[in-house]
C-alpha cells in the first residue's frame, strides 16, 4: 500500500473519530493526564498523551491498525496527523464554532452507540460455539460444503449461422481460436480477450451453452451451438470436478455463522425480555409528514 494513500486513510479516520476524541479530552486535567501517561506532543496548552493515540489507533480498521504498527514511518505520521486534528479544532473554537444542536444530537447518537456496543458485548460475551457442534454442522450439512463442477471456456459469437460455420472451419483446420474471437465475436465483453469467459457452472449460462459447453473435453472445439444471443462456437480450456470440500477447509466459516446465529437468537430473548417492561405507543401515520418535509429540503 502506498504510504500517501495509507496517510490520507488515517487522517480521514481521525477527523470521523473527532467526538470521541474530543471526550476523553474532557475527562481529566492536563496535569493529571501528564502524570499518567506519557507526553507524545504538545502545543500551546494542548497536550497529546500516548492514551490520546491509543484510543485514536484504536478507531481504524483493522487493516490499518495493522499498517501502523509495523511501520515506523506510519507511526509518526499518524502522530502528526493527531496534531493536525487538533490544530484545527482550536482553530474552529477560536473562529467562533461552537456546538450546535444538530452536533450535540449526533455526539448524543455516538455515545448511545458506545453504550450500546458495551452493554450488548456484556450479554453476549457468553455465547460460545462448541467443536462438537462446528463437527455436527458439518456431517449434518455435507451438501453445502459440495463445489459444483466448473469449467473454463471462450466461446465466439456472432449473428450469422453461415458465418458462424465458416469460423468453425477455419478453427478445424488449426486457426488460432483468440484471434478469431478477436477478429470476430461481437461479443465485446470477451472479444479483446481472445473469447476467455473464465471459469463458470453450469448454471451460470443459458441452457444450449451450458450443455453443449459442459459436454466437451479440455481443447475440444464444439459445433455451432444457438442461443437467444446468436450463433456460439466453445471451446473448454480447462475442467475443474465436483468435490467435497474438507472439514478442516470450513471449520472457521463454520464456527462462525453458527456464532452468529447462537448471538442473534440471545439478543432476541434479550430484546424480548425488555420489550415486556415497556408498553409501546407507535404513531406510523405521522411519519408521512417527516417525509414530506425531507422532500421539500430536495427540492
Amino acid at each position: 500500500m502506498k504510504k500517501g494513500i495509507v496517510s490520507l486513510f488515517l487522517l480521514t479516520a481521525l477527523v470521523l473519530a473527532g467526538p470521541l476524541l474530543r471526550a476523553e479530552a474532557k475527562k481529566a486535567k492536563v496535569t493529571s493526564i501528564k502524570e499518567k501517561s506519557p507526553v507524545l506532543a504538545r502545543f500551546d496548552n494542548e497536550v497529546i498523551t500516548a492514551e490520546d493515540y491509543k484510543a485514536a489507533l484504536e478507531t481504524l480498521p483493522p487493516q490499518l491498525q495493522w499498517a501502523v504498527h509495523q511501520n515506523k514511518d506510519l507511526r509518526v505520521k499518524f502522530l502528526d496527523n493527531i496534531i493536525k486534528k487538533r490544530m484545527l479544532v482550536k482553530t474552529a473554537k477560536a473562529k467562533g464554532i461552537k456546538e450546535d444542536q444538530t452536533m450535540k444530537r449526533k455526539i448524543s447518537q455516538f455515545r448511545d452507540e458506545l453504550i450500546l456496543d458495551r452493554y450488548l458485548k456484556g450479554e453476549l460475551k457468553n455465547v460460545r460455539v462448541t467443536d462438537k457442534e462446528v463437527q455436527e454442522y458439518y456431517q449434518n450439512h455435507r451438501e453445502e460444503f459440495k463445489t459444483e463442477k466448473r469449467i473454463r471456456a471462450r466461446h465466439i459469437l456472432v449473428k450469422d449461422k453461415a458465418q458462424a460455420q465458416k469460423i468453425l472451419k477455419e478453427l478445424q483446420k488449426g486457426a488460432d481460436f483468440a484471434q478469431l474471437a478477436k477478429k470476430y465475436s461481437v461479443d465485446k465483453a470477451t472479444a479483446s480477450k481472445g473469447g476467455e469467459l473464465g471459469f463458470f457452472t453450469q448454471k451460470d449460462m443459458v441452457k444450449p451453452f451450458s450443455d453443449v459447453a459442459f459436454s466437451l473435453k479440455p481443447g475440444q472445439l464444439s459445433p455451432v451451438v444457438k442461443t437467444p444471443f446468436g450463433y456460439h462456437i466453445i471451446q473448454v480450456e480447462e475442467v475443474k470436478p465436483a468435490e467435497q470440500k474438507s472439514f478442516n477447509d470450513v471449520k472457521a466459516k463454520i464456527k462462525s455463522q453458527l456464532l452468529k446465529e447462537k448471538q442473534q437468537e440471545a439478543f432476541n430473548r434479550l430484546m424480548a425480555q425488555i420489550e415486556k417492561k415497556w408498553k409501546v405507543e407507535t404513531y406510523p401515520d405521522r411519519l408521512d409528514q417527516i417525509f414530506k418535509e425531507k422532500a421539500s429540503t430536495l427540492k
